[in-house]
């Protein structure tokens, strides 16, 4: 059974890493099933408040999605403005053009000519490859892949819908 590697202030995490259910989302945004367990995971981030943290590592699948590496490239290049990123690119995932991110960018508030030079950077492309390289030494072979209080879950046994992720963020809530 895969190790979920630790925690590192390379993760992006949304909430308190102290909080009683930490999820793990190796995830690539021009996935649709990502997609649809992005949906969810801000339902039960509503709904559970600061009990639930959500870290996102990125694992894009550039050769079966053509425009995940560059909205991954993107959402490393948003820096401190990565959770907007995110949202806005699991929001418009259907919409990943160069063009289009350079406007999500300008959207969260990132300046430009700034944006572009993050984008095209070494350092954000091998921080993405690095991400990609270290889930696959784990056995993360798709997405969306997850660890909820470092249990792995993957993408095999089947869609991530609310009926599914529900009861088990409640049995990590009780156990916690």
């Amino acid at each position: 059974m895969p190790q979920l590697p630790p925690l590192s202030p390379s993760d992006f995490v949304r909430g308190d890493l102290d909080a009683p259910v930490v999820i793990v989302h190796y995830g690539d945004f021009e996935c649709p099933y990502s997609g649809a367990l992005y949906v969810v995971l801000r339902s039960l981030e509503n709904q559970f408040g600061d009990q639930i943290t959500t870290v996102f590592r990125q694992f894009p699948l550039d050769d079966i999605h053509p425009r995940a590496l560059k909205a991954a490239l993107a959402a490393q290049a948003a820096g401190e403005k990565f959770w907007p990123m995110h949202d806005l690119l699991f929001e418009n995932q259907y919409e990943l053009d160069e063009s289009e991110l350079l406007d999500y960018a300008h959207r969260i508030g990132l300046d430009a000519a700034q944006f572009r030079v993050a984008f095209a950077a070494p350092q954000t492309r091998q921080a993405v490859e690095e991400s990609v390289r270290a889930a696959r030494e784990i056995g993360v072979h798709g997405t969306p892949t997850l660890f909820i209080n470092g249990q792995f879950h993957d993408n095999r046994e089947g869609l991530w819908n609310r009926s599914r992720l529900l009861p088990l963020v409640e049995a990590a809530l009780e156990t916690a």
